[in-house]
């Protein structure tokens, strides 16, 4: 936000600038659903043009661009004609570390209902997700595919951003097998596999997920490296491997229930194994942080956390996992490494 004398906004329109951010929110994730970015990789086009395309509000369209100025995501050097900003770009469904999915998912009931309940969870540290959408998230998903898309298409796009950083810090080339255990359709897999052709993979979810899967592999060239498995990691039986990977699943769940899951994957991994969670790491709580922000974003959807070092550390250890090192990386979240003690 600027000032009409083009000074440093002040507090309080910095203020206003916070409490209204939910305005911003959906505009890009507006613009995100309507795929308006891929309609403007070649360069710049007039609204109406788009809008006729579009089949939308010709007048409406031009507002929501305009917006977009202000959300950074537009320029423009005409009236009414707009092109992407470098940050814009990231809302294209076919460039490198695409945010697309993840804009749209945002913006889903799944996850913007909730948030409207946050002064519940502060009351009794629960989710709201049941008091926003009748069913805990994993339920609402099974009732609603488009959403259930959506979000699985959205953690792909997080484990694009994360994957080139986990194969720059790891050589996977030691390890005859990785498992990505509540893999999703396989993103993040599917990397670490491309960069190291000695591996075989093993992608387990749940059994709905799978399903979906199976095309995403396929797609790849995977498939015959990949073994699908469908289950819950509460449950014994967790495939067994020589490396692990956990790519925001511990932030989902509370102390308790994840220490399940890694006594579980403990039981089923050889002597040896590595395990390597990928998640934010909170730091001192007298620095900011996106970690603060995510933190609160896990006890509103599922009774989840982020945690800090000493936290992983903890929690590692009573399921007999010493953690080895934590790597920070340009993507926001760390590659928390343990080994089974």
């Amino acid at each position: 936000m600027t000032t009409l004398t083009g000074d440093k906004p002040s507090p309080t329109q910095q203020l206003q600038a916070r409490i209204t951010g939910y305005w911003t929110t959906q505009v890009v994730g507006t613009v995100a659903r309507l795929g308006i970015a891929d309609l403007l990789a070649d360069g710049p086009r007039d609204s109406d043009s788009l809008a006729a395309e579009l089949n939308l509000h010709p007048g409406a369209l031009f507002r929501l661009m305009r917006g977009g100025l202000t959300a950074g995501i537009f320029q423009s050097d005409a009236e009414r004609r707009f092109a992407l900003t470098p940050m814009g770009e990231g809302l294209r469904s076919d460039v490198p570390g695409s945010l697309r999915e993840a804009a749209i998912s945002q913006c889903d009931a799944s996850h913007w209902r909730p948030w409207g309940h946050l002064p519940e969870a502060i009351r009794t540290g629960r989710s709201t997700v049941r008091d926003a959408l009748g069913s805990d998230i994993w339920e609402h998903f099974a009732r609603n595919p488009d959403e259930a898309t959506s979000f699985a298409k959205a953690m792909g796009n997080l484990s694009a951003l994360v994957a080139s950083e986990l194969t720059h810090h790891v050589d996977f080339s030691p390890f005859a097998h990785v498992a990505d255990i509540g893999g999703s359709h396989g993103a993040l897999l599917a990397h670490v596999l491309r960069t190291h052709a000695s591996c075989k993979g093993i992608l387990f979810d749940l059994p709905h997920v799978i399903e979906g899967a199976k095309a995403h592999m396929e797609a790849q060239g995977l498939a015959g490296r990949v073994e699908l498995v469908g289950g819950s990691f509460f449950e014994a039986g967790l495939p067994s491997s020589e490396a692990y990977l956990l790519k925001h699943i511990l932030h989902d769940w509370d102390d308790e229930a994840s220490s399940t899951l890694l006594r579980r994957l403990h039981a089923a991994a050889p002597p040896g194994a590595r395990l390597f969670v990928l998640d934010m790491v909170i730091p001192d709580n007298r620095t900011p942080s996106p970690a603060h922000l995510m933190d609160l974003n896990m006890l509103v959807l599922a009774d989840g956390r982020e945690r800090t070092g000493d936290e992983f550390r903890a929690l590692l250890a009573a399921a007999s996992w010493e953690l080895v090192r934590i790597t920070p990386t340009r993507s926001g979240s760390s590659i928390i490494e343990a080994q089974r003690a």
